[in-house]
């Protein structure tokens, strides 16, 4: 199995951001599983991780899958119909697991900070995760059966960001748009400059350079704390 190169990017205290293989295989070496299939299924999930992430959904076959986790190519489609069927499983949870992440990241924060951390934990995983982001991408644009599974999960992440800017925020029901709407184009707006910027590689910056990262990290959650807020952030 390939060696992986990247180190774990710290975020906050508690929450680091860590290639999603990683921690697939670090949960695979703690895990207690209820049948030796259930093991070689989830040995075959861990290698779609890595294999994804490494080679890109375009080119993956399932016979690299196998490679990844030393399973005989007949056993692959005991527990999987091709390469789709597992893609869509291992990105839909390594969003899922990003998004829990970044709520545990806001948590207990003022409202500024709590802005802030989420966005670092965001460039710190676009860092350590590009080849799975692209393939988010990649499969919203190709793949019908992954849009239907992606759009309700990501409209009740869209629903709570609206609930906390009803909450926190001074955007008032006289301002153009509603909630939902402002919440919708300020995570696109982290979301497809993060992609340009650290997946794409767009030359105007370059992504990889930690003390740009916090540049970016300020200026993304300045102007989300604007949006909302409707006001400079707190001089830090």
């Amino acid at each position: 199995m390939p060696a992986h190169a990247k180190a774990p990017v710290s975020t906050t205290e508690d929450v680091r951001a860590v290639r999603y293989g990683d921690h697939l295989a670090a949960d695979l070496d703690t895990r207690v599983f209820a049948s030796k299939g259930d093991r070689t299924k989830y040995r075959l999930k861990v290698a779609a991780a890595q294999a994804l992430e490494e080679i890109g959904y375009q080119d993956v076959k399932v016979s690299d899958i196998c490679k990844y986790s030393s399973v005989a190519l007949g056993t692959f489609y005991v527990y999987y119909r091709d390469k789709n069927e597992i893609a869509i499983e291992v990105v839909m949870d390594f969003v899922e697991y990003l998004y829990e992440q970044a709520r545990k990241v806001g948590r207990g924060t003022g409202e500024y900070e709590a802005i802030l951390n989420t966005n670092r934990f965001f460039i710190a995983a676009y860092m350590v995760n590009p080849g799975l982001m692209q393939c988010h991408v990649q499969l919203q644009s190709q793949l019908a059966e992954f849009r239907e599974v992606w759009r309700p999960r990501h409209l009740r992440w869209i629903e709570n960001l609206a609930r906390s800017i009803t909450r926190r925020g001074n955007y008032k029901e006289n301002m153009p748009g509603s909630p939902q709407a402002v919440a919708h184009a300020l995570e696109a707006m982290v979301f497809h400059y993060l992609y340009a910027v650290i997946v794409s590689r767009n030359p105007l910056v370059e992504g990889e350079d930690p003390a740009h990262a916090e540049d970016l990290a300020q200026m993304l959650s300045t102007l989300w704390y604007r949006a909302v807020y409707c006001k400079d952030p707190p001089k830090r």
